[in-house]
């Protein structure tokens, strides 16, 4: 974003004019849209309230990046957990606020607001084009959100104002909305520069970015959901909008720190849009007063921890599933942390504090100094796994909202796992597709290719049919979901992940953490936060009222607020199934 903070002020008063009927005459002192939109550097001005539209590090107590997967099972929440990923939300609990929030069409109407004063503006059909993609792009993002939400959703390709009874229409079929979504898409790839830009500005390549990721996305929930709806043309557009990233050579793997510490530094970049596997970034500038609270929280009192069904999920250092490979012993390693990180994919140690590593605790020292540093296991860090990804132990970001590090929107990473599932969904993966894509992932930390002729059915999946909701795929399927759970951990995917593979049974199982070893935590034994269960892994929810579970009739959408359908004059807005 150019500018963002000098320009709010001028953006605020026009914002405020923009959301009610504009008048017939204005004072020539006042910012409106009759005399704002005139230039192009009046349309980059409005452009710039979307950046916020994207997830941010908090501004607070709330919404950082690595809390995002607290609504899955890769992460266990404090105390009572998360509403969402426990099935107990009820009709008024809004969903996570990334994207626009719930129900609220605020957003998008600000968007169209943008393009319908391009086509009265006086910008030449070049300029024109460029800003409409601008905001076609947006908007795309914007009801994609709706989309996973809430399924149908109105669509709307023009402000309108509060008196309108088109405010009020009824919903348009999702998979109408997804046409929308995907030529607005293909309008701003056309029309956005394609060529590697600041990386904190969309191009081109963000738009494709954008467009993989939506059609992997519905492309996968059509086919496991079994909607009428055809799949394979999405998932082939998926596959397209990867080839067009990934063959850009501009475009790279972050390699810094080779592969014991390449992936970790990437997530601590003070400005990730420097790295070359950054396709789009947000960065914060403590001179404009942009900070965050992050460091303080990931490092200090995270409130949240890795579950063990994510740290099982990362393989062995010779590329087998724990439960067959010979260098991991159930029976022994789970006891100590060291032993259980001792021998497998890096990334795990790069996602999950080992001990020896350093955390810090207070200003001038570290976490258990005295006890070989072991990793932070207490109320605030309640699964035994305390996350690692994202933690920057430089001591002057641990400072309350002085935090300026930035962080990625879309990397490069993600699209490798989007162009090899999807092609694997299609059934046309190749060992070479493997190796333009997930092998490269392997490459940066040192762990073996992934070949399609040695792969073995992990026993302890959870896609072989062994639970009967969730669909059974192929063993290929299969371990490109787990080299997309462990490579995306903590990135907020997960839920987005679990309900386009119709897999929400896992949510309703019941989460654990490390095995609980009174002799490396004197100091927990006997409090609530160490329950265990018969086998000695922490069970972070026993004894709390909450039970968790899955719907399969309801729980793959969000409720609409009730307050929101009672807005329908004529009952136009109807409730979600099953939350009649």
């Amino acid at each position: 974003m150019k500018n963002y903070i000098y320009k709010c002020g001028f953006l605020l008063i026009l914002l405020l004019g923009a959301c009610s009927d504009p008048l017939e005459l204005e004072p020539e002192s006042s910012i409106t849209a009759s005399n704002f939109f005139k230039t192009d550097s009046d349309f980059e001005v409005y452009a710039n309230q979307f950046y916020d539209y994207f997830p941010r590090e908090g501004r607070g107590f709330v919404d950082f990046i690595w809390t995002a997967d607290n609504d899955s099972d890769n992460q266990i929440a404090q105390n009572d957990g998360n509403i969402f990923a426990f099935g107990a939300n009820t009709i008024n609990d809004n969903p996570p606020s990334y994207g626009g929030g719930g129900w609220d069409f605020g957003n998008i109407r600000s968007v169209n607001f943008f393009l319908d004063n391009i086509e009265t503006s006086t910008l030449s059909e070049e300029a024109k084009n460029r800003w409409r993609a601008e905001g076609r792009f947006f908007r795309a993002y914007l009801y994609f959100d709706k989309v996973r939400k809430y399924g149908d959703v109105p669509w709307f390709d023009k402000a309108l104002s509060e008196t309108d009874p088109e405010v009020y229409k009824a919903r348009d079929p999702r998979a109408t909305v997804i046409t929308n979504i995907m030529a607005d898409l293909d309008f701003a790839i056309a029309h956005l520069p394609l060529e590697i830009g600041n990386k904190e500005n969309i191009d081109g390549y963000v738009a494709h970015a954008l467009k993989a990721r939506i059609a992997l996305y519905e492309g996968t929930f059509r086919k496991y959901h079994e909607k009428s709806e055809p799949y394979a043309d999405l998932l082939n557009q998926a596959v397209i909008s990867a080839e067009a990233i990934m063959n850009e050579n501009g475009y790279a793997l972050h390699q810094d720190g080779g592969p014991e510490n390449s992936f970790y530094n990437y997530f601590t970049l003070p400005l990730p849009g420097t790295s070359s596997e950054t396709i789009l970034a947000r960065h914060f500038s403590t001179d404009l007063g942009i900070t965050h609270w992050s460091q303080r929280f990931i490092l200090l009192q995270a409130m949240t921890g890795i579950s063990k069904s994510l740290a099982d999920d990362f393989l062995a250092a010779d590329g087998l599933p724990i439960s067959l490979s010979p260098l991991f012993d159930e029976t022994t390693d789970y006891d100590f942390i060291e032993d259980e990180m001792a021998n497998r994919d890096p990334r795990m140690s790069q996602t999950i504090w080992n001990k020896g590593d350093l955390k810090l605790a207070g200003p001038d020292e570290y976490f258990n100094e005295d006890n070989g540093r072991v990793p932070p296991f207490n109320s605030n860090w309640p699964s035994g796994y305390a996350i690692k990804k994202f933690s920057n132990t430089d001591r002057s970001l641990q400072i309350p909202g002085a935090a300026d590090d930035g962080v990625y929107i879309f990397r490069l990473g993600e699209i490798y796992l989007i162009y090899a599932e999807a092609k694997a969904e299609l059934g046309t993966l190749s060992q070479s597709d493997l190796d333009i894509s997930i092998n490269l992932l392997r490459n940066r930390v040192g762990m073996p290719h992934m070949t399609l002729v040695d792969l073995v059915r992990d026993p302890d999946s959870d896609f072989d049919g062994s639970i009967a909701e969730i669909p059974a795929v192929s063993v290929l399927i299969d371990e490109i979901r787990r080299e997309r759970r462990v490579e995306l951990a903590a990135e907020g995917m997960r839920r987005d992940d679990i309900v386009r593979w119709k897999a929400g049974q896992l949510l309703a199982q019941n989460p654990l953490g490390a095995k609980f070893n009174p002799e490396v935590y004197p100091n927990a034994v006997n409090e609530p936060f160490a329950r265990t269960n018969a086998d000695g892994f922490i069970e972070p929810y026993q004894g709390t009222s909450r039970t968790r579970q899955f719907n399969e009739d309801k729980n793959y959408l969000y409720p609409i607020p009730p307050s929101q359908i009672g807005l329908y004059p004529n009952g136009e807005l109807k409730q979600n199934p099953g939350w009649e």
